[in-house]
């Protein structure tokens, strides 16, 4: 796996607690504190490796008697945590199980996803604003690319499956969306004309003011998908092989859904505009990429394109 390279980080003449206390690992907030060798490597995890002046106060911790895999992420998108921090996580547990300790954002979005998964049974929901200690704790390493996993695609179809089980869900492909973004900053489609959503079937909706159950229930319906290119890649997850779905990407093709391997679970197209105005809160490096793109006859002429094939 060419992003999921070991490494060892041996922490030195960390203050921690007494010589003969059990407690190995100490977390507080995204720092882990420990002077066992950790053996992957996790850049949303911060490995504390020089001499603190403070003592830990280690009598405040709770108490983790149980071995855990540690799921931390405090600050991401959607897809980020997909790609780089959930898949590999599940491709652990789905060969040795054990309980995840999470400390993550107050997300009931991802809360609940995760829970579909893994079972509320299996969890651990952490406050990060409270020290633990841990007999022991296993980070999981961070990844990019599904590719890099063999099977990648039955097991997205496994946490899908997983997920409709749980929630109750029956797969009934019947509807035809499109996802413009319009209810966040940043690469809104522009100028939607209801009039031709209204006359090919096609239903707007905005999927990230849905709760996860939400979501799945929609996604579960549909037949094809038109979406402003973005953390929205996580929603093919819940599409089948026989989904039409059309991207749009502003000035170059910048998709994920391509880069990832995303784009093998469905049937998927993707549409380059210039025809954009530019976000007046870009947060990529490249602004271009965060442009809001106009809903023009290129775009019309795509996805009756697109449709035509259901």
């Amino acid at each position: 796996m060419k992003h999921i390279k070991a490494q060892i980080l041996r922490l030195t003449s960390v203050f921690l607690a007494p010589d003969n206390d059990p407690y190995k690992f100490t977390l507080i907030g995204e720092q882990l504190y420990t002077k066992e060798a950790i053996l992957v490597k996790n850049s949303r995890i911060h490995i504390v490796r020089k001499k603190y002046s403070t003592k830990i106060p280690h009598d405040d911790r709770v108490l983790i008697n149980e071995d855990h895999y540690l799921l931390l992420l405090h600050v991401d998108n959607l897809a980020h945590f997909f790609h780089d921090i959930f898949f590999p996580l599940y491709v652990m547990w789905r060969t040795q199980p054990k309980k995840i300790f999470a400390s993550i954002s107050d997300n009931s979005f991802t809360k609940d996803f995760l829970i579909a998964v893994f079972g509320q049974e299996n969890i651990y929901f952490a406050d990060p604003k409270i020290p633990y200690g841990f007999l022991n704790i296993t980070p999981t390493p961070e990844g990019r690319d599904l590719k890099d996993f063999p099977d990648y695609l039955n097991i997205c179809n496994e946490i899908k499956q997983r997920c409709l089980s749980s929630l109750g869900i029956v797969e009934l492909r019947n509807n035809n969306y499109l996802y413009g973004r319009n209810e966040l900053a940043r690469k809104n489609l522009l100028n939607i004309d209801p009039q031709f959503l209204q006359e090919h079937d096609i239903k707007s909706v905005a999927l990230s003011k849905l709760s996860f159950k939400e979501v799945v229930a929609l996604l579960s319906t549909a037949k094809s998908l038109i979406y402003m290119v973005g953390a929205g890649v996580f929603y093919l997850l819940f599409l089948d092989k026989n989904v039409q779905v059309l991207e749009i990407n502003p000035i170059r093709n910048n998709s994920w859904a391509q880069m990832f391997g995303m784009d093998q679970l469905c049937r998927l197209s993707v549409l380059v505009s210039d025809n954009v105005q530019a976000s007046e809160q870009p947060a990529q490096g490249d602004k271009v990429l965060d442009s809001h793109v106009y809903f023009d006859e290129n775009i019309q002429s795509a996805i009756i394109k697109l449709l035509s094939h259901n």
